[in-house]
């Protein structure tokens, strides 16, 4: 069976952990990677060269380091010493997935799996390689059994929401969002679910949902925007105006958040700012032609054919099959 891992996964996979597994070694208590530099290792290592914690250790520093090949060899020679360690075979999952060996990663996941029953960080991950690859039954029933171990476990509430969702089922991925955010009400990325399959419903509480996203990451970009576009669609402009302009405090060459209060302005008639506006993304991204065709439609609604011209034939270099282009151009009988 081969496994194809999306990039979001692959940073779920190596750096995630449900914070339940309790380390069992005093030597991996005492090198830690996270404070242990390679020096302090290599020397532990002089004192206790067959110490497979150590090797363990070192793996995981190289992986960090992204050199995950050498990160490899380190991990084969903890399990020649040792191959009964269930913690062994998550690193070597985590190498697998970064050199592209999702194979190698499912089969090391089902060895901790075996060795460790109730290794939640083990189970979380099979449950997240199971979504990644659309088999949700299979993932759903991994998750079930981490919760069976941790009932207040908020991240596999989410994963279930996850995989409802993409099964078709937004009843049951509300209602598991919904646990997660009881479980932990700073979970961003649940709000954030939360307020999308709303917004599709066109249910209100979208709007509960994004200002608790953007009350736990107010700089987030996205869950800005995508508050904005809900306001902008309900044509809401004051609310919409508001949070593009919260966006350019955080980032002034936002070219979303430019065009689109360009697209409310020409809404409201206000073609003058529209320009503004559209002029302002052109410089944000010159090579976005909804930009250029922006600005050209408001010349063209203006009577000033000249520069709406000279903006549609821009687009078209940009995209040879812009058609709104195109059809301007042929409105104004200019080929």
């Amino acid at each position: 069976m081969k496994y194809i891992i999306s990039s979001i996964f692959l940073t779920l996979i190596v750096f995630s952990s449900c914070g339940n597994h309790q380390e069992t070694s005093k030597v991996k208590k005492n090198t830690d990677t996270s404070s242990a530099t390679l020096e302090s290792i290599n020397e532990r290592l002089r004192d206790k060269p067959g110490s497979a914690d150590l090797y363990e250790v070192r793996a995981k520093y190289y992986l960090n380091s992204k050199d995950p090949n050498t990160a490899l060899a380190d991990i084969n020679r903890a399990l020649k010493i040792d191959s009964t360690k269930a913690e062994y075979y998550l690193t070597l999952a985590n190498i697998y997935f970064v050199i592209n060996k999702t194979g190698g990663s499912k089969a090391a996941l089902d060895k901790c799996h075996r060795l460790d029953p109730k290794n939640q960080e083990c189970i979380m991950k099979l449950a997240e390689l199971y979504f990644y690859v659309r088999k949700y039954q299979e993932s759903l029933n991994y998750l079930d059994e981490a919760l069976k171990l941790d009932q207040y476990n908020a991240k596999a509430y989410f994963m279930k929401g996850m995989n409802f969702k993409e099964s078709g089922d937004t009843t049951k991925a509300l209602s598991s969002m919904q646990t997660a955010v009881e479980q932990d009400n700073n979970y961003y990325n649940a709000y954030m679910q939360l307020a999308l399959i709303c917004s599709a419903q066109h249910n209100r509480l979208a709007e509960d949902y994004y200002e608790n996203a953007i009350r736990i990451q107010p700089q987030s970009i996205e869950a800005l925007y995508d508050f904005a576009k809900l306001y902008q669609d309900e044509k809401n402009y004051p609310k919409a105006v508001e949070l593009y302009n919260k966006m350019l405090l955080i980032d002034k060459k936002n070219f979303d958040a430019y065009f689109n209060l360009g697209v409310i302005s020409v809404n409201t008639k206000a073609y003058p700012d529209a320009i503004r506006y559209f002029s302002t993304a052109i410089g944000a991204d010159p090579k976005n032609a909804r930009g250029f065709y922006g600005r050209g439609y408001c010349y063209q609604t203006m009577g000033d054919v000249q520069n709406a011209a000279a903006d549609y034939r821009y687009t078209l270099t940009l995209d040879p099959n812009f058609e709104p282009a195109k059809l301007g151009l042929k409105q104004m009988k200019i080929f």
